[in-house]
């Protein structure tokens, strides 16, 4: 008797929080919108490569972007760089110029704010799991420009390597994510 009261609380709790979810779910999707989809572009001292641009201020340094169901993709020698809303995504050649850490992260400082300063490199993954690094940068000018687009984000990046191989040989940077922390709400 007491699993049928345990298994029917649960699912009045699981029920709840889908009712929950359905009432304030669609409110604050709509007020939201897609972030950092802006129509003019933001007069501000942002000096940037890509981290924190527009898709406007993407199409006028790099030429158009291709849409897609991710973003916008423009492609470079050697990668590929997805604008996903705020973050960016490096699709990596293994067999090109950027693969190995030390180059890739060199591309990904160039596409950061000028003024970011590093704050630190962690690893994670376990033996049987893709290995993967990141770094967290520091962005005044960002964080700026996430107050001006009226963005809930800070000055704060994420930037995530992932390799193609395993812990014992992590292999070449396949993927590398650039994303800007959202300020918890």
């Amino acid at each position: 008797m007491a699993t049928v009261r345990v298994f029917s609380a649960a699912i009045a709790l699981a029920l709840m929080l889908l009712i929950c979810s359905l009432v304030n779910g669609p409110s604050v999707v709509a007020q939201s919108g897609s972030p950092c989809e802006v129509e003019s572009l933001p007069d501000d001292d942002l000096a940037s490569a890509a981290v924190g641009l527009t898709r406007q201020e993407m199409d006028a340094l790099y030429g158009p972007g291709i849409a897609a169901q991710t973003g916008w993709i423009y492609q470079f020698a050697g990668f590929d760089l997805t604008l996903s809303n705020c973050d960016l995504i490096l699709s990596i050649d293994p067999n090109g110029e950027f693969a190995d850490f030390a180059s890739v992260r060199e591309l990904v400082r160039t596409l950061l704010p000028e003024d970011a300063v590093h704050a630190g490199t962690w690893g994670f993954g376990t033996l049987q799991s893709v290995p993967q690094d990141a770094d967290e940068w520091i962005s005044g000018q960002l964080a700026a420009r996430y107050r001006l687009l009226g963005e809930p984000r800070t000055g704060s990046i994420l930037v995530l390597y992932t390799y193609d191989g395993d812990a014992y040989d992590p292999g070449s940077v396949i993927r590398v994510e650039i994303h800007p922390a959202v300020i918890p709400r």
